[in-house]
């Protein structure tokens, strides 16, 4: 049995399999940000599964006011000839097969899948958002919201289906049956679910408000819980934990006043839905001995089908109210996933846009009257950051940019990986306006290596190799020794023993230090071996022993690159070609070192004498 039982599902697995791989055919350029849109954006997508399921609840729920016809049909007639007894086996088979399709359809194809189908998707939109996006949020709250969103929607619609839509075939049906038999007989359950319904309409609004608070005040704690483990260093070092303690328990204590509130209204709720099912059962029972005693053998067969009716009306009422407000609870959840998760995407590839294929050679870039402000989204009215700014670099050529916090050299480089989009001008690499090309292209283009290497938990052999995803192990060992980083790899071993190249690195790489993860960095960077490098602080975090060594290294892969670099270490920048000094967005100075030097009045010329060793204390 158990084995038949386990081939008839391989067989459901195989012929009804929702596919979670999958997007709608004219992609998501954006999803609605209305709930019930939202709502039918998924569900259009599997409507031939869910449409399935509701025939199937239908059916069984008249089915089951069928059944209780036929026993007051039994009892009219006085005798059990064989056509009612066939027809009793027949209806307890329908019943059977339509109940048991219905639960293989739930927890073997929709509740497995359809919520997957959900977070894929959602993930899909959410990974291209640009940087800002995740710079404005807990990255605890975004991964909390798009891992609910699925199975709140999913669980939502499904009791729609099987406790709405299955409740309303049941009393309807339960409805026609009475009124054939007698009208006096049918008006309490009317009354009953008027008011059933009044009672719903009046709580459950507020139980969606209160979810949804609820809801938020989770999600502010998982982001603050995910936040604070993920800065465990500094908890520890300045001995922070107690007030992180009591930073966690004034959370919690929001969220279970939140929970209190929700949960008190469902009680309240419950006791007026009790009130109504006892009026019922008392009104029915009271017109039902009053039709035996007037209408006899036909009265009592009224009673035999009637009194199960409400009775089985009453006990779903319970059920029905607990998933109207689970209903409301999981629309809440999806809301809030609709609040974050579907704004729409700031940085967007043009119609039309086309790859950007340079051919691996040095390619030049220009800036034309680039005019840019982080706060436009906003509608801020400050300065920009950049206003008409004009700049030319040939192919090949090594650039040093040069000035002090906010002057505008990290923006320079964000906004040629089109981090941000800009309010006017354009960027150009040889001659195409990036806005023109494929994001993904652009950045296939471009090595970045910034202040701080993100690494991610996986082996130092995976972080290495996401340069250059088919890359071999012999190709990654290369990459590492060029950044001075393999002797070191050689003595990792993490805490389930894996060692070397197949060492896990921890969270962000918090089993390394920083000089060891920015060696990583440099090696991957090394791996992806684009035409275009940029170079934000990418020695900051070494020791001089170190820092000796990646520039040596880095002094080998610029070689036939178009090069831009940041560094407030200014006797890193020695070798480039040209240096760039910025003052509040703007070119102040531009020439080779040796030159830059000779200008006693010069910014460039003070900075250096400023510096001992070479180093200008602010980054930016």
């Amino acid at each position: 049995m158990t084995t038949l039982l386990q081939s008839a599902i391989e067989l459901c697995n195989r012929t009804f399999r929702v596919d979670i791989d999958r997007l709608p055919p004219d992609g998501i350029d954006g999803l609605p940000r209305k709930l019930w849109p939202f709502v039918w954006f998924f569900v259009r997508q599997v409507k031939g599964l869910v449409l399935t399921i509701a025939i199937m609840e239908g059916v069984f729920a008249a089915l089951i006011s069928v059944m209780f016809w036929y026993v007051g049909a039994l009892v009219e007639q006085g005798e059990y000839g064989q056509a009612m007894l066939w027809l009793g086996g027949a209806l307890l088979l329908i019943r059977f097969v339509t109940g048991t399709l219905a639960e293989i359809f739930y927890h073997l194809v929709y509740i497995p899948y359809v919520g997957n189908v959900v977070r894929h998707q959602l993930y899909w939109y959410t990974a291209r958002q640009p940087l800002s996006f995740f710079q404005d949020d807990f990255a605890g709250r975004i991964a909390n919201k798009l891992s609910q969103t699925g199975p709140s929607l999913r669980d939502a619609v499904k009791s729609m289906i099987g406790a709405v839509w299955f409740a309303a075939i049941f009393n309807l049906s339960n409805l026609y049956f009475l009124f054939t038999v007698n009208f006096w007989l049918a008006l309490p359950l009317v009354v009953w679910l008027l008011g059933y319904i009044v009672v719903l309409w009046h709580f459950t609004p507020n139980v969606q408000a209160r979810s949804k608070e609820t809801s938020e005040k989770f999600s502010t704690f998982m982001g603050q819980l995910v936040d604070g483990f993920t800065n465990a260093l500094p908890i520890k070092y300045f001995t922070r934990t107690q007030q992180e303690d009591e930073r966690v328990l004034g959370l919690l204590d929001r969220h279970s006043e939140s929970l209190r509130h929700a949960t008190g209204t469902i009680w309240l709720m419950s006791v007026v839905i009790d009130v109504l099912n006892t009026a019922l059962l008392l009104t029915t029972a009271f017109i039902g001995f009053w039709l035996i005693q007037t209408q006899g053998q036909l009265g009592i067969a009224a009673m035999a089908m009637a009194l199960p009716m409400v009775l089985q009306a009453t006990f779903q009422s319970g059920w029905i109210m607990y998933e109207v407000s689970g209903i409301f609870e999981n629309l809440g959840n999806v809301q809030e996933g609709i609040d974050l998760l579907t704004k729409p995407h700031r940085v967007v590839n043009q119609k039309g846009a086309t790859d950007l294929d340079i051919g691996g050679k040095p390619a030049a870039i220009a800036y034309r009257s680039v005019c840019f402000n982080y706060g436009r989204d906003e509608s801020a009215q400050g300065k920009p950051v950049l206003e008409d700014f004009n700049l030319a670099i040939p192919a090949g050529q090594k650039v040093g940019l040069v000035g002090r916090s906010g002057a505008g050299k990290s923006t320079i480089t964000n906004l040629i990986v089109r981090a941000h989009d800009l309010d006017s001008g354009a960027i150009l690499i040889d001659g195409r306006n990036i806005a023109e090309v494929t994001q993904q292209s652009l950045r296939r283009s471009i090595t970045v290596v910034t202040q701080e290497s993100y690494l991610f938990h996986r082996s130092i052999f995976d972080n290495i190799q996401y340069g250059k995803t088919d890359a071999s192990l012999e190709e990654v060992v290369e990459a590492a020794k060029r950044a001075s980083a393999h002797e070191f790899i050689l003595g990792l071993e993490d805490s389930k023993g894996r060692k070397g190249y197949a060492a896990h690195v921890g969270e962000r790489g918090v089993k390394l230090s920083g000089g060891q993860k920015q060696r990583i960095g440099i090696a991957r960077a090394i791996l992806k071996d684009a035409p275009i490098l940029i170079l934000d602080e990418a020695t900051s975090a070494l020791d001089s022993e170190s820092e000796h060594a990646i520039q040596t290294a880095l002094e080998g892969i610029m070689d036939n690159k178009t090069v831009i670099a940041i560094a407030h270490r200014l006797s890193t920048l020695r070798q480039m070609d040209r240096i760039i000094v910025m003052e509040t967005g703007r070119i102040v100075e531009d020439g080779t070192h040796a030159e830059l030097i000779e200008k006693a009045d010069g910014l460039y010329a003070k900075l250096w004498r400023m510096q001992s060793g070479g180093f200008l204390g602010e980054g930016g």
